[in-house]
């Protein structure tokens, strides 16, 4: 067995009814005064921000809102909220929300804690200073943000997308409570079961895969396959949504120790170009992605085959490893994903020739995907997202 190092400094706080419990309790232990950075949709459609400050303000403890983040957080957004975080005199942010807010609030701590640009921390372990201290209350099951090193920042003057990697910038806590996942709508529920899927397969296959994060990652991709399509079609389904949120986490927990592959990586020019939502991106590249790396360890997507409920009996490994593909394929048509194609973001041949290229200018940050690609078969996965979709 090869060496290999496993990271989990976020202290992890899971089960119904935890938010109201454990928000309070755990936020005393950082101070009296905190910023609290969510999203418009939260605020207005839950009652999760609202129960936060109460909750907070019974404790003796100030806060304040920050709700201006987009879906994708960029860069404005950031330095905006870093400014009203610091002129507030907070001790410590609550990031409640999916992935967005998160990273946001992420990103917000870096800037008061280390000054400088955002753009100063992109790429890997730029932050060299303790972050910001950061609790996180996550209200989908997908982007395992709660317990990652990970913050993704649109630039869209420059039309990019781009990676915080640094294991300082932790959340402190994280409190995962699936009571709140139960308030997602349908179409959201399914796009981020899919990212969290997309998560425990990529980095169960990739490169820098390790004992532990491979046996985090069969369990969630079997209970992302098993219970997702009733979170996503019984949204009042408790045992579901708990399952799927501690999926989710798993997943969280097995990126930030084994990374993902080039799925993640071209699903970043998709979203900066084209505003493909990050789940949605990840989700209709998987099939071909999978595709592509299956040759590297035919065993190894037999086992997600099995992993996802799939019957291989008298099959050639090669056979069992085809059908983790169609098992994806059969989950996305389960939950009714949409859009089935990357064709309805209108995504055009020369702008998968240039994300290919830029990638490929940049072949280091594909150093973890299991089969080194070349140009053309990037353009070849893009191509097939786009023209073939979820179908078979």
């Amino acid at each position: 067995m090869r060496s290999f190092r496993f990271n989990l400094p976020t202290k992890i706080v899971f089960g119904a009814g935890e938010f109201k419990n454990s928000l309070p309790v755990e936020a005393a232990k950082l101070g009296k005064k905190c910023f609290i950075v969510t999203d418009k949709a939260i605020n207005k459609y839950t009652d999760n921000v609202k129960t936060a400050v109460a909750l907070l303000d019974a404790a003796g403890i100030k806060s304040e809102i920050f709700e201006d983040i987009e879906p994708n957080p960029t860069d404005t957004s950031i330095v905006a909220g870093a400014k009203k975080l610091q002129k507030f005199g907070a001790d410590f942010i609550v990031a409640i929300g999916g992935g967005s807010p998160m990273d946001a609030a992420k990103a917000m701590g870096i800037l008061t804690t280390s000054g400088g640009k955002i753009s100063d921390y992109f790429g890997v372990e730029m932050v060299k200073k303790p972050n910001f201290p950061v609790i996180c209350v996550p209200t989908t099951s997908g982007t395992g943000a709660e317990v990652t090193k990970y913050s993704n920042i649109n630039v869209p003057k420059e039309g990019s997308k781009n990676l915080i990697n640094s294991v300082a910038i932790c959340p402190k806590v994280a409190i995962v409570d699936p009571l709140l996942a139960m308030s997602m709508p349908s179409g959201l529920a399914a796009v981020s079961g899919i990212d969290a899927l997309t998560h425990v397969i990529e980095s169960y296959t990739c490169t820098f895969t390790q004992p532990l994060t491979e046996i985090v990652n069969l369990e969630g991709i079997r209970l992302i396959s098993k219970y997702l399509p009733a979170s996503v079609t019984l949204q009042k389904d408790t045992e579901a949504h708990v399952k799927m949120s501690y999926a989710a986490m798993l997943g969280g927990i097995a990126i930030n120790n084994a990374g993902t592959g080039v799925g993640h990586g071209l699903s970043f020019p998709l979203t900066a170009n084209y505003g493909v939502p990050h789940g949605v991106a990840t989700g209709l590249l998987l099939p071909y992605v999978m595709e592509f790396n299956m040759p590297t360890n035919y065993q190894k997507f037999a086992n997600i085959a099995v992993a996802m409920g799939e019957n291989i009996d008298g099959l050639s490994v090669v056979e069992a490893a085809e059908l983790s593909v169609y098992a994806v394929k059969r989950l996305l048509k389960a939950i009714n994903f949409k859009p089935a194609s990357l064709a309805e973001y209108g995504v055009k041949d020369a702008h998968i020739k240039k994300f290919a290229e830029t990638m490929m200018a940049n072949a280091q940050k594909l150093a973890n995907n299991p089969r080194m690609p070349t140009a053309e078969d990037i353009i070849n996965i893009a191509r097939k997202a786009r023209d073939i979709g979820i179908d078979y």
